[in-house]
């Protein structure tokens, strides 16, 4: 076999694990930040479900601001 053809072949090589080793080791990264991910996923559903009771609460608040708002109104049109 000619030198250059077994130097094409040791580059083509060489090539292809360069490439294979910086595929696995983005893989590797992708799966760290998948489990992050999952890990804020699943918090971010916790804490949606302790904030539900509040809502009517907040609705409630809403409604006596909302005539705190029209009484202070009326009270600068005057």
């Amino acid at each position: 076999m000619p030198l250059a053809a077994v130097i094409t072949i040791i580059g083509a090589v060489l090539t292809v694990l360069v490439l294979a080793t910086y595929l696995i080791s983005v893989a590797l990264v992708l799966r760290r930040v998948d489990a992050k991910l999952r890990a804020v996923t699943a918090d971010l559903h916790v804490v949606t479900e302790k904030t539900e009771p509040i809502e009517p609460i907040v609705g409630e608040i809403n409604n006596d601001l909302a005539g705190v708002d029209d009484a202070l109104r009326a009270v600068l049109a005057k």
